[in-house]
């Protein structure tokens, strides 16, 4: 079942929008795009703070925005929580009333509104600040309030704006984490590529106030409609329990990393960090796999490969090099990157 679909048009000081896309239920959006493209304005009008001016907006099987039918739901009548970059935290209110207050609003029972707060204290780790204001706060902990908050009310459908874009690696890590396996809708927009295809099932590329891209963060990476799009996403994403200098992939497979790590790890790297052979590599690479081309995509001169062995990954090489290496689809060759290439951060623990 839809839980929201926006076929509409709206404007933003001298810039017009247009937008047309819908989202299941359950289902995690991320919405990605340069500085100005109108990610944020997409969030205004999914909650109500930006109007249409052609077209409709609905959620679920009600129509909440269509000027034609002189129809217009206002953002707090809406089954949805838009949390800005910012937060907004109360500053004059202690982390546990922050989270109450969306409770409150909705004139939740006193015994439900103490039960829900008290989960979420737990659920998001603040128990033991739960009296402290926020100016007192570090910025991961802020960002956990606000997001606590924003969760609190049980939202339909969650609207995030670069929920992590000023905290430090170890707290963004746990609320990507968090972010994951949250069953609620949402649709968040993102800054971060690892946050995009961690927590993306479905990537939304927007520029100059219109969707130019959507699909899978698979399809989206390995085929990109633009230069951005491929720079961006220009990632592989692995989960690993590392051990010392060694990461065991999930799945199958391992990794040698530049430092020791023990715990569960979350590993990134560019697919232009990865070489390919026809024959078993020598010299520095300190991780050399075999594996199969299985996709091959064109663009120009550049060629992403995407490749099966251990695990899946996607290389990007020349297409000199292609033509070189003649490889084809099924062609069997091994993959090699150096431990410097490769990023660690932990998988979603705060301590």
């Amino acid at each position: 079942m839809s839980a929201l679909k926006l076929d509409g048009e709206s404007v933003l000081g001298s810039t017009p929008l247009e937008y047309s896309f819908q989202v299941e239920e359950g289902e995690h959006l991320v919405v990605i795009g340069q500085n100005g493209a109108g990610k944020s304005a997409l969030l205004r009008i999914l909650a109500g703070l930006l109007p249409l001016t052609k077209g409709t907006l609905s959620i679920g099987k009600q129509i909440v925005d269509s000027p034609v039918e002189n129809i217009f739901l206002p953002p707090h009548k809406r089954p949805t929580v838009l949390q800005l970059q910012t937060g907004a935290v109360f500053p004059h209110l202690n982390v546990a009333k922050n989270i109450a207050y969306p409770l409150r609003q909705m004139k939740t029972e006193s015994k439900k509104i103490r039960k829900a707060v008290e989960e979420t204290l737990e659920r998001f780790q603040l128990s033991e600040i739960r009296n402290r204001l926020p100016h007192t706060l570090s910025g991961g902990q802020l960002s956990r309030v606000a997001l606590a908050r924003s969760i609190a009310a049980n939202p339909r459908i969650l609207l995030l704006d670069e929920p992590t874009s000023s905290i430090d690696i170890e707290a963004s890590s746990w609320i990507d984490e968090f972010l994951k396996d949250l069953r609620t809708t949402l649709i968040l927009v993102s800054h971060d590529p690892v946050e995009a295809l961690v927590i993306g099932q479905r990537i939304l590329v927007v520029d100059n106030g219109r969707i130019i891209q959507k699909g899978t963060p698979a399809d989206v990476s390995t085929q990109p409609t633009n230069s951005w799009v491929a720079k961006f996403l220009n990632l592989n994403i692995l989960t690993a329990s590392a051990s010392g200098f060694e990461a065991k992939i999930d799945g199958g497979g391992s990794l040698r990393l530049a430092e020791k790590w023990n715990e569960r790890v979350n590993i990134s790297f560019p697919s232009s960090a990865i070489s390919l052979y026809t024959n078993t590599p020598d010299g520095s690479p300190r991780n050399v796999w075999e594996v199969t081309v299985k996709t091959l995509h064109s663009d120009g001169e550049i060629v992403r490969v995407g490749i099966e062995g251990p695990f899946k990954a996607t290389a990007i090489i020349t297409q000199e090099s292609l033509d070189h290496l003649d490889l084809r689809l099924g062609t069997k060759c091994w993959a090699a990157i150096k431990a410097n290439e490769i990023n660690v951060t932990p998988k979603g623990s705060l301590g």
